[in-house]
């Protein structure tokens, strides 16, 4: 495969992780929002989108591409967290 393809493979493997693990951390925070335990899952939010800022401008070496791309991804995170909901539970003690 050529570096070109190669690389937007990559993006688009990091852009699918980042909506999915976003998602899954945006419910478990909402669902310990009442728990001190939502710090936890909100700051790992953060972190993971940091960490594919990183991983995207070291991959692309355009820090407003890296932002767009962030920017839409966040969009997407959002777009399929009110689509496909959240996920409504509670906590039970073992």
């Amino acid at each position: 495969m050529k570096p070109k393809a190669v690389n937007a493979f990559d993006i688009l493997i990091a852009s699918i992780n980042y909506v999915v693990i976003s998602y899954a951390l945006s419910n478990m925070a909402m669902l310990f929002r009442f728990n001190l335990l939502f710090v936890l899952f909100f700051a790992s939010e953060i972190w993971v989108a940091g960490n594919y800022w990183n991983r995207i401008s070291s991959v692309i070496q355009n820090r407003w591409i890296s932002s767009a791309l962030l920017a839409l991804c966040f969009i997407a995170h959002i777009v399929v967290l009110y689509f496909g909901g959240h996920v409504v539970g509670a906590l039970i003690p073992f």
